[in-house]
C-alpha cells in the first residue's frame, strides 16, 4: 500500500503535539523536588546532650544546662548558642529521598562505616557518602536511609573550636 502524504494541517498538529510534550517533560524535569517529611519528630528544645563522633573517636560533646549549652569534650567551656542551634536544625531537616534501611545497601551509600555520627540523646544519625550529583548526603536514621542537604554534614563536621564560645 502506498503511504499517504501528511497534509500541512496534520503536520502542524504533529509538530504542536511534540512541542507540548517537550514542554511538559522539561517542566517535570526542572520542577524542584517537594520537601519530604522531617527526619525526626524530636523537638530540638527537648535535646539535653549532643555527641559528634568521627569513626570511633568522640570529636566533641555538648550538654544543655540552665544557661544554654556547655562543651564537655574535648574541653569544658561555654558553647555558641547559634552554632548549636544550626546543629539541632538537623532534627527537622527535610529528606529528598527516603528508603527502607537495607543492610545490603549500607555499603553502597557509605553507611556501613559511617563518616560521621551525631547522637542527640538516644537518637543516632549516621552520615554516609555524598550523592551524585553532589549537594546531598546519605544519612541512616532508625530504620531508613534519607538523602539530605550537604550543609548539615558540613555543620556537624566542623571542629570543636567552632562550637566553643569565644572569649
Amino acid at each position: 500500500t502506498r503511504m499517504k502524504q501528511l497534509s500541512p494541517m496534520m503536520l502542524a498538529n504533529l509538530v504542536l503535539a511534540l512541542l507540548v510534550i517537550s514542554l511538559l517533560a522539561f517542566e517535570q524535569l526542572t520542577r524542584p523536588t517537594p520537601a519530604g517529611e522531617p527526619l525526626t519528630t524530636q523537638s530540638p528544645n527537648a535535646v539535653q546532650e549532643i555527641r559528634v563522633l568521627r569513626g570511633d573517636t568522640l570529636k566533641f560533646a555538648l550538654l544543655r544546662d540552665a544557661d544554654g549549652w556547655m562543651m564537655t569534650h574535648p574541653e569544658v567551656s561555654r558553647a555558641r548558642t547559634a552554632r548549636v542551634s544550626h546543629l539541632l536544625s538537623l532534627l527537622g531537616a527535610r529528606s529528598s529521598l527516603t528508603l527502607p534501611l537495607d543492610n545490603r545497601k549500607l555499603a553502597d551509600f557509605g553507611l556501613l562505616q559511617p563518616i560521621l555520627e551525631i547522637q542527640f540523646d538516644e537518637l543516632t544519625l549516621r552520615f554516609g557518602n555524598e550523592s551524585a550529583p553532589p549537594g546531598r548526603r546519605y544519612l541512616a536514621i532508625d530504620d531508613r536511609i534519607s538523602l539530605i542537604d550537604e550543609a548539615y554534614f558540613r555543620i556537624a563536621g566542623l571542629p570543636a573550636k567552632h562550637y566553643r564560645e569565644s572569649d
